[in-house]
């Protein structure tokens, strides 16, 4: 009976363990040798800055892995979770300026943006927020009486001849850093003909 008991015990360890591991897996550990080239990988990484000691980081741990292994599925591509011991890097975390924990950081193509996590740390709460940052943010418009511009807000429209431009490329990358602060509009073809007689074109207005 007690060996029956111990075996079972054994296999609920084992169990545990391989759960943990599945959902570590989910999640990048990044150190002052792989920060560069991991941030690089995805379109989007959304970076957990921790410190063991920190109770807070302790509570948010399983909340962000469990949250990596749900995104990790929907995004396989474009967006990775990953998390920095800031006790162990400290020149990493100093780089970003980092200095409370936990701080929930975006980085997109490699470039950390100023936008931080601040809304609730629950695993909705997360893969909202993840999944608003894979939105695209700009409003494509087929007709020139179609573009809708607000005036309360600084709008940044293209003028392309394809989505294969390789001007539009670099619009999409503006677009991507700056999705904070700017709205973003673009019109291809026909729609922006008249406004392209010099070739493809940005127009920056602000209030």
């Amino acid at each position: 009976m007690l060996l029956r008991l111990q075996c079972v015990l054994c296999v609920l360890a084992t169990t545990r363990l391989f759960l943990r591991t599945v959902c570590d897996a989910s999640v990048v550990d990044l150190t002052h040798n792989n920060v560069d080239a991991e941030l690089g990988k995805a379109k989007v990484t959304f970076v957990n800055f921790y410190a063991d000691w920190c109770r807070f980081s302790q509570m948010l741990k399983p909340t962000f892995e469990q949250t990596a292994n749900i995104l990790k599925e929907e995004f396989p591509n474009d967006l990775v979770l990953a998390r920095i011991d800031c006790e162990n890097q400290q020149d990493v975390c100093q780089r970003y300026s980092v200095s409370k924990y936990p701080t929930l950081k975006i980085f997109r193509n490699g470039q950390v943006t100023k936008r931080e996590f601040r809304g609730q740390r629950t695993v909705d709460g997360l893969s909202k927020f993840c999944r608003d940052q894979l939105t695209d943010r700009i409003h494509e418009f087929h007709a020139s009486q179609d573009l809708n511009i607000e005036q309360s807000k600084r709008n940044v429209i293209g003028y392309f001849d394809s989505k294969e431009s390789e001007n539009y490329k670099a619009f999409e990358k503006l677009a991507d850093q700056m999705r904070d602060d700017c709205e973003f509009h673009v019109g291809f073809g026909d729609a922006s003909a008249k406004e392209r007689e010099n070739g493809d074109k940005v127009v920056f207005k602000t209030n």
